[in-house]
């Protein structure tokens, strides 16, 4: 689970296969990038590129959304169509050297899987039988990787899954050398450019679609996120006769009292599951026996579902101070022994104590 929160947030509904389409891995890992602060810095953005850069990405950020929670098929196409957009205009706005070094940012990020790229193997020069070697190469190591995060899951200790983690790279890395002559790997070592501290990563933003009043509050008169800036805020989805929901109550109150000062906002967002949760009475009065004392907004038509593209109750979402989407935690906080409470109050604490840009 600590997994899924440091990647972006659609990866947890569209890529959870590896033996994902070369075109979809390959705008995965660009609009990724264009989220992550430390991969946008290395792009060095003009004064004048930056506020247009910034708008550009918001706008598609909120078409985005929406597609999280569709059908794998349709996720898929419409990230693609989406991103063929995004390059499109960053093509437009980015200089040569920017979109050289973002390319070479891309290639880092979609790993050794990148070396079978048409444009990289062109480039390479690599033969047939390289390129079938090196396809082999790719697929065990994808395998492998597959069958160690099973075996995290399953329990296996952490240090001994790092072993078999650099035992693979070191394996990895032979067989490329036996593959590759030393002409091609100087020239994909070229390709890749200047590394980037790894450690950078994993802290994407994204644009928080905003609040949709559709069937009135519970603890508020009505609240929009454009209004909140300058504060932390804690976005979750819930349902009120979930199970699942009901167990991270505790958390909820908690960070509520904990966390009561001016620049902290928790809102919930209530989206029936059933007949029953569609009777806003019914909802109310399940909110104040639960002591749920924070601003609910009721979702009964969905609105605001479908515009983050949630796909799970509960679902909680962790807001920046300048409104952009910085963590999230799919399910159940502590489900099965999970430190999803821990993970994101101390996530929330990190943002409160930050500057805003």
């Amino acid at each position: 689970m600590r997994q899924l929160l440091q990647v972006a947030i659609w990866l947890a509904v569209l890529s959870a296969k590896l033996a994902v389409a070369q075109e979809f891995r390959d705008v995965e890992a660009y609009w990724v990038l264009l989220h992550e602060p430390a991969a946008v810095e290395e792009l060095k953005l003009s004064r004048t590129q930056e506020p247009r850069f910034r708008e550009l990405l918001d706008g598609y950020d909120l078409r985005f959304f929406p597609l999280r929670n569709k059908s794998q098929v349709e996720s898929q196409a419409g990230v693609i169509k989406l991103l063929g957009e995004v390059t499109a205009a960053m093509d437009q706005l980015l200089t040569g050297t920017q979109r050289e070094r973002l390319q070479q940012l891309v290639l880092r990020r979609i790993g050794f899987a990148s070396i079978l790229r048409d444009d990289v193997a062109e480039r390479l020069n690599l033969t047939g039988n390289q390129r079938s070697r090196l396809e082999t190469l790719v697929t065990d190591m994808q395998t492998s990787l597959t069958e160690m995060q099973q075996s995290r899951q399953g329990g296996e200790p952490a240090a001994q899954i790092d072993r078999k983690h650099k035992d693979l790279q070191k394996s990895v890395q032979t067989k490329f050398q036996q593959i590759l002559d030393p002409e091609q790997q100087a020239a994909y070592v070229k390709l890749l450019g200047p590394a980037i501290d790894a450690s950078e990563y994993g802290r994407p933003r994204y644009k928080a679609p905003e609040l949709i009043t559709t069937d009135g509050w519970i603890n508020s008169t009505g609240l929009r996120l454009a209004d909140l800036r300058d504060k932390v805020v804690v976005v979750h989805f819930y349902a009120c006769g979930c199970s699942n929901c009901i167990h991270n109550y505790p958390a909820y109150r908690d960070w509520f009292t904990r966390f009561q000062r001016d620049d902290f906002v928790m809102v919930g967002i209530h989206t029936p599951e059933t007949s029953a949760e569609r009777d806003l009475t019914h909802v109310r009065l399940k909110a104040t026996q639960e002591q749920l004392a924070f601003p609910i907004l009721l979702d009964a038509q969905s609105a605001n579902w479908n515009a983050w593209g949630n796909a799970m109750w509960p679902s909680v979402y962790l807001i920046d101070k300048e409104g952009y989407l910085q963590n999230f935690w799919a399910g159940e906080l502590n489900w099965q022994g999970a430190q999803g409470e821990k993970f994101m109050r101390e996530r929330i604490e990190s943002l409160l104590q930050a500057t805003p840009r």
